[in-house]
């Protein structure tokens, strides 16, 4: 039996439309209904190509007992973060704030009088683990406080409430010439900073800040970081990297290490749109990188091929799951179906490389690329360059066999 969000038109809603939870889509009627009945909101914040998205779906949203407990005590909302960002956008410094930390999906717990989260996290497994607990624990203890500390809600609503509103004034004032200089030196300072190499947590892209710092190459400015070998450096990360598809273009979205070795497999189209456009900006500032070139021309490929959609629009994004066997939908659990693998679309065995390639074509393959038998990704390859340059004819013939095997 299908729930309200069968009619929606977002595939992220839709995807579901047969949960057992009662899900609403964010409206005034579910508003008003949370105030009415004096039930805390459960809102559920996500899009169609997040990984936890899709296994907290298959996991905790598919369970009866939790979808029980749920709609007997809160009133669920599922929002598209795609659909509108406006509501991410003000849940998400909601979670920073109390967590430190972001990501989908973004679950937070809203007071249904005035909308103020006094609660939030990401993924909740079904039972506990990862040091998370159990989100059927999590509901338990929400509605109990709820219930049972209104003066302690009220003063964690206000803390909260403040600080998001402080986090949305502007602060205006005149500037001088000399003001604004010394501002644009102390922006491009710190965008260069942050796209500096650093030896932990995860690679994102950081574009917009490596868009700025690189146009501010352009100036004459004193600063502790060579801006064109700093911005040089990001874009040989990108282009030589995990993050970049080698065998059939286009970038993923993040990696999981410091290396740029280990994506984290999604692909979103507007993060290929900046990065295409800040690689095709370091060639014309005179960085004739051939490793930008040929990332360029796989990217746009891509696009072409996968991510334009017969009428002409753009696809948004590709998730990062593979089932295996390919047995959607996956329903969690020991209810049938397989939990979706991420990345396995992408990565290569050893032995699998042995079996399409040339014992010539293997060897170039591991000279140019990380390429090993034990792999660096769960005893599998995800293909990364050693070095820039030119990739030798051999390696490119080899790419293109794998490009074969992947797609048929």
């Amino acid at each position: 039996m299908t729930n309200r969000l069968a009619e929606a038109k977002s595939l992220y809603l839709r995807k579901h439309a047969e949960n057992p939870i009662d899900w609403w889509p964010w409206c005034d009627e579910a508003l008003s209904t949370a105030k009415a009945q004096n039930k805390p909101i459960f809102l559920s914040i996500g899009y169609s190509s997040c990984h936890w998205c899709t296994v907290m779906e298959g996991e905790a949203f598919s369970d009866p007992g939790i979808a029980e407990y749920m709609n007997a005590n809160f009133i669920p909302i599922k929002v598209d973060r795609e659909e509108r960002p406006d509501i991410d956008s003000i849940y998400m410094q909601a979670l920073q704030m109390m967590s430190g930390q972001g990501g989908w999906p973004l679950n937070a717990f809203l007071s249904p009088d005035d909308l103020v989260p006094f609660y939030a996290g990401t993924y909740f497994p079904v039972e506990p683990r990862y040091g998370r607990p159990g989100f059927l624990q999590v509901l338990q203890a929400i509605r109990h406080y709820y219930d049972t500390e209104k003066q302690d809600l009220r003063d964690r609503k206000a803390v909260i409430l403040e600080s998001l509103l402080t986090s949305a004034v502007l602060q205006q004032q005149g500037t001088t010439a000399t003001q604004d200089k010394e501002l644009l030196h102390k922006g491009w300072e710190t965008s260069t900073g942050i796209i500096t190499p650093n030896q932990y947590g995860n690679s994102f892209p950081m574009i917009p800040y490596a868009e700025l710092a690189l146009r501010g190459t352009r100036f004459e400015v004193t600063s502790e970081y060579d801006g064109k070998q700093v911005c040089t450096q990001r874009g040989l990360d990108l282009a030589l990297g995990g993050i970049y598809d080698h065998v059939g273009g286009g970038f993923h979205r993040y990696t999981v290490d410091p290396t740029w070795t280990v994506p984290h497999f999604e692909k979103m189209l507007y993060d290929n749109g900046q990065i295409v456009e800040y690689l095709a900006n370091l060639w014309s500032a005179g960085i004739e990188e051939p490793a930008f070139k040929r990332a360029i021309a796989g990217t746009v490929q891509w696009l072409k091929r996968e991510m334009t959609a017969p009428e002409g629009y753009f696809y948004a994004a590709q998730d990062a799951d593979s089932f295996t066997p390919p047995t959607p939908p996956y329903q969690g659990g020991d209810k049938g179906g397989s939990e979706p693998e991420e990345g396995a679309f992408y990565v290569w065995t050893f032995s699998e490389l042995e079996q399409l390639l040339t014992a010539e074509e293997l060897i170039e393959l591991q000279q140019q690329f990380t390429v090993t038998a034990n792999g660096n990704f769960e005893s599998k390859n995800v293909l990364q360059r050693r070095r820039s340059g030119e990739l030798s004819a051999t390696v490119e013939t080899a790419l293109k066999k794998l490009f074969v095997a992947r797609y048929g």
